[in-house]
């Protein structure tokens, strides 16, 4: 996955698909933060970061990344088992 860089909210998920898939939210530093999964991306992307989770607000969202998947809970696990984001972590 590639991370790009995170342009203003409104725009940031434009560019992600109507698709199922995974994504992730990293810091300044490009270091994973949160992993999370969706039906749809596009949605889904629209909404973060989340004003109620204290965690991202606090990182403060730069980059972020998306891959289409047809079995997101899967590979959502793996995401998190191989970066261990903080954000996942204190929920």
């Amino acid at each position: 996955m590639n991370f790009l860089e995170s342009f203003e909210q409104s725009e940031r998920y434009l560019i992600a698909p109507n698709t199922e898939g995974v994504y992730i939210l990293s810091d300044a530093y490009q270091t994973p933060v949160y992993v999370g999964r969706s039906d749809n991306l596009y949605e889904r992307l629209s909404e973060h970061p989340d004003p109620n989770n204290y965690c991202l607000q606090r990182k403060g969202i730069k980059y972020f990344a998306f891959e289409e998947t047809y079995n997101s809970e899967k590979r959502e696990q793996e995401l998190i088992k191989e970066h261990d984001p903080e954000c996942n972590r204190t929920q």
